[in-house]
């Protein structure tokens, strides 16, 4: 095995971003749905790459630093480059959300999961804007909690606890924020059916599922005024009753609560 310079597996790089660019022209061209996919093939290649690559840093040169400062160089290059109108933050946001979704193109064992999601946290590292990746994970994140779209929640905190590791806690705070929000809305849950069932006559006759979020953890969403039918009057009125019985000395202020129908 021969390890190539910085410049060629740059270049070598760089042409995986003219294949994606180019295919991702293509299905537009033919007017395909597939875009997306491409996109996603363009970062499994990269991985691939970046695997071929440090094997040669770790069994032939012995993982000496000097070796990883080269392979660094290389990634960098290439790795900060827009593909087909997007960045390579964006492309590794939307490459985690297909692996932790339902539903997602990605059809892996737990296993291979938790090794891809490994190695996506590795090419982190050559992104220089790293919040940017992380404004574009959080909202993916926040869809597939809100809208129930999460495989697996040990998955969903696997990677977070990776991205901590690499980035550090304030990195990763709001989005940890975020899961255990959801945590705590469904031990709430919980509760408020009981608390109804417990009275009659506060039970406002329909089903009501309410998540409680902390503004702070969340990406903005835009608020609307609305006039509320006297059934989701009603629902509200019973919600806030309850949080008033179940928790007057936490943090829950009712005055607080913005409501997203």
């Amino acid at each position: 095995m021969s390890m190539k310079s910085p410049v060629e597996v740059a270049t070598e790089g760089t042409a995986l971003v003219k294949q994606a660019e180019d295919a991702v022209s293509n299905k537009k061209a033919e007017k395909k749905d597939i875009v997306g996919v491409q996109e996603q093939v363009f970062v499994r290649k990269v991985i691939e790459l970046h695997d071929k690559y440090l094997a040669y840093v770790n069994d032939c040169f012995q993982n000496h630093n000097l070796f990883h400062k080269a392979l660094k160089e290389a990634f960098e290059v290439f790795c900060n480059k827009g593909v087909a109108g997007g960045s390579s933050a964006e492309l590794l946001a939307t490459f985690c959300d297909d692996i932790l979704k339902k539903g997602g193109s990605e059809k892996l064992s737990d296993e291979a999961i938790e090794e891809t999601l490994e190695k996506v946290v590795k090419m982190l590292a050559y992104i220089s804007d790293k919040d940017l990746f992380a404004e574009f994970y959080r909202k993916k994140l926040a869809r597939r909690l809100l809208f129930d779209k999460s495989a697996n929640d040990d998955h969903e905190r696997s990677i977070l606890t990776k991205l901590k590791q690499q980035c550090g806690g304030q990195f990763t705070s709001k989005m940890e924020g975020m899961v255990t929000d959801l945590t705590l809305a469904k031990e709430n849950q919980a509760s408020f059916e009981e608390y109804l069932s417990n009275n009659a006559n506060a039970n406002p006759g329909v089903d009501l599922t309410v998540t409680v979020l902390t503004t702070g953890f969340w990406p903005s969403y835009k608020s609307f005024d609305l006039n509320l039918p006297a059934e989701m009057v009603k629902c509200v009125e019973v919600f806030r009753d309850f949080l008033s019985n179940e928790d007057q000395t936490e943090e829950t202020h009712l005055d607080l609560l913005t409501w997203y129908m």
